[in-house]
């Protein structure tokens, strides 16, 4: 995300006092359009998640168990993502589409809350995913729609759909060894990582590699690999460039894929939903409190999982 995004997001949030007399829900839940007694109601539902500027590939994820819950439960759901998560939600059944019908002909529309003003004219429920959080994300979000929905919505999404037994020969990997997937970047909020971020993890990194059972993994985008100039002093295979999120889903989901070295990013996610654990140096955020935070609610996405490690 960039900064200007960032004063974006703090513009809104102040503004967000003045919406409360009219549209607060609850701490990270804002109602437009509609009383809390019509939700239960309705049946047409679409979530809003193709926004490149704040809703990131992670940022997918936290919205996964809800918008099953909804499918589950029979209401008519759609939702359109970024065309890179596409492939992903397509793969698992869940109801996306590639365009929405103009937003006035559902009965709600659901999205992050920094799309307020793009969506505050329809009849909108937008979410607060990094304010106000009092347990990880997605249990927290299927604990307060489920308070406003005559069905309760806890549904889990299967992941056994995202294999594919040749994804090792897809992306020239080798079979007979433990594979360490390694992301010594993130996009998302990149200024808050500096060089001794960087040089933590890939020291880290560097000691998993002297294990001649387990092969170091480096992924990233092909702007990573052209702006990073540094040698990685250990061997590995470079993935930079080279790998969709339905390849990241599918790799995590091998058996030969055993750990995480990376920033608090999509990967990290994607290993905790595949019950696979992750070494992580948080990025930090732009306040202590927020901070402080999102390391306990952001980093595992249910209640139940403990699958990071923050090093």
């Amino acid at each position: 995300m960039k900064l200007a995004s960032y004063f974006r997001k703090l513009y809104l949030t102040i503004g967000s006092s003045w919406f409360k007399q009219y549209s607060f829900l609850e701490p990270n839940l804002y109602l437009f359009n509609l009383d809390p007694s019509q939700l239960p109601k309705l049946q047409k539902i679409c979530f809003e998640l193709n926004n490149s500027e704040f809703m990131h590939l992670g940022d997918h994820l936290f919205f996964l168990p809800l918008i099953k819950s909804f499918q589950e439960r029979g209401y008519q759901v759609e939702a359109r993502v970024s065309p890179a998560m596409y492939p992903v939600f397509k793969k698992l059944g869940l109801p996306v589409v590639l365009e929405l019908a103009p937003y006035e002909q559902y009965d709600l529309v659901i999205s992050r809350f920094e799309l307020m003003t793009e969506l505050s004219h329809f009849k909108t429920l937008l979410v607060h995913v990094s304010q106000n959080l009092t347990m990880p994300i997605c249990s927290q979000l299927l604990s307060s729609f489920s308070r406003y929905f005559d069905k309760p919505l806890n549904s889990r999404v299967n992941f056994k759909g995202l294999t594919n037994p040749e994804i090792l020969l897809k992306l020239g990997l080798p079979q007979n060894k433990k594979l360490l997937l390694c992301n010594p970047y993130c996009n998302s909020s990149s200024y808050l990582i500096n060089r001794a971020k960087k040089k933590r993890l890939v020291e880290l990194v560097q000691s998993h590699a002297k294990d001649p059972e387990i092969k170091v993994v480096v992924l990233g985008t092909d702007q990573d690999k052209i702006k990073d100039k540094s040698q990685f002093k250990f061997e590995h295979f470079d993935l930079r460039g080279k790998t969709t999120a339905l390849d990241i889903f599918e790799l995590v989901n091998n058996p030969r894929t055993t750990l995480y070295v990376g920033f608090d990013a999509f990967v990290m996610h994607v290993f905790s939903l595949l019950g696979k654990n992750s070494w992580v140096l948080f990025r930090g955020r732009l306040t202590k409190k927020q901070s402080e935070m999102l390391k306990q609610f952001h980093v595992n996405l249910f209640s139940d999982h403990q699958f990071v490690t923050l090093v």
